[in-house]
């Protein structure tokens, strides 16, 4: 409750001997009371009493708290498998052709030999030492390194054609690289008929069917190769692809496991609103 304001009744002034009245003692009626309300006068004793000023309560302004700092985001590792690579099958393919060329150089140095029995001559290995004797083998290792490289992991299919091109390339370049090593050897008015008498010459015709049957025989052995390798191939992709699936759901549970663990509860902020004071309790006017 507001404090009652004290009133007071018209205070009846005897006069003094002189018939006048005592300027001290005044009407004390709040009607007439100076503007200043923090002020009141006394009734008893005409003393100024401070009354006290109650200031009207105002509802403080809300203090809205800030909501915490989200969690970092955590970052989640899984090791990736190594990534799938097919095997090929043209290591083995080179192997194969540079053994194959020792096979074709001893079988076309037999030949020769029978060539000479042929004609009536003795065995004459004289020819191991000419550089013209190694053309076919060094055009042979050239041709089926250079086919096994294309095929890699083909069939046999592919190799039965291709022995066909290394035979020719035996013939044809067999023919020209000889004409290239000798041409210091042929006048210039014989280099047509020189190439003509070497290009159906026995040897190089002999050749030429040798590197065919050799890169044919040769090749399948490689096609046989190249088909393991195919279906280890397959199998390899297979459990590539089974490891792909298992570190990806690895992945997908590690990750929403770190999501649930950064992702706490956070309250709804609260406003702080600072208590209404009461009214303040009436003080007694001192007497």
């Amino acid at each position: 409750m507001a404090a009652e304001r004290p009133t007071s009744t018209p205070a009846e002034v005897a006069p003094t001997e002189d018939g006048s009245t005592d300027g001290a003692a005044v009407t004390s009626d709040p009607a007439l009371a100076a503007p200043d309300s923090s002020t009141t006068t006394s009734a008893a004793t005409g003393e100024v009493v401070a009354e006290p000023v109650v200031e009207e309560p105002t509802a403080a302004e809300p203090v809205v708290t800030e909501p915490p700092a989200p969690p970092a985001q955590q970052v989640v590792y899984v090791q990736a498998p190594r990534p799938f690579v097919k095997k090929g099958n043209r290591g083995f393919g080179v192997l194969i052709a540079i053994l194959s060329a020792i096979i074709f150089t001893a079988l076309y140095a037999v030949a020769n030999v029978i060539l000479q029995l042929v004609d009536g001559l003795p065995a004459d290995f004289s020819f191991l030492s000419t550089l013209g004797f190694y053309a076919p083998t060094i055009m042979f290792a050239i041709g089926f390194i250079l086919l096994v490289l294309i095929v890699n992991r083909a069939g046999w299919a592919a190799h039965v054609f291709g022995s066909l091109l290394v035979g020719l390339f035996v013939f044809f370049g067999g023919t020209g690289l000889y004409m290239l090593i000798h041409i210091g050897q042929i006048p210039s008015n014989q280099v047509g008929p020189t190439f003509e008498h070497t290009l159906f010459s026995p040897e190089l015709i002999i050749a030429g069917l040798l590197a065919r049957e050799v890169s044919l025989w040769m090749g399948a052995a490689i096609a046989s190769r190249g088909r393991r390798v195919k279906a280890r191939n397959v199998d390899a992709k297979v459990l590539y692809d089974q490891e792909i699936a298992a570190k990806r759901a690895e992945y997908e549970r590690a990750n929403a496991a770190a999501g649930a663990s950064s992702t706490a509860p956070v309250e709804a902020p609260v406003e702080a609103v600072a208590p209404v004071e009461s009214e303040a309790p009436a003080e007694s006017v001192a007497p």
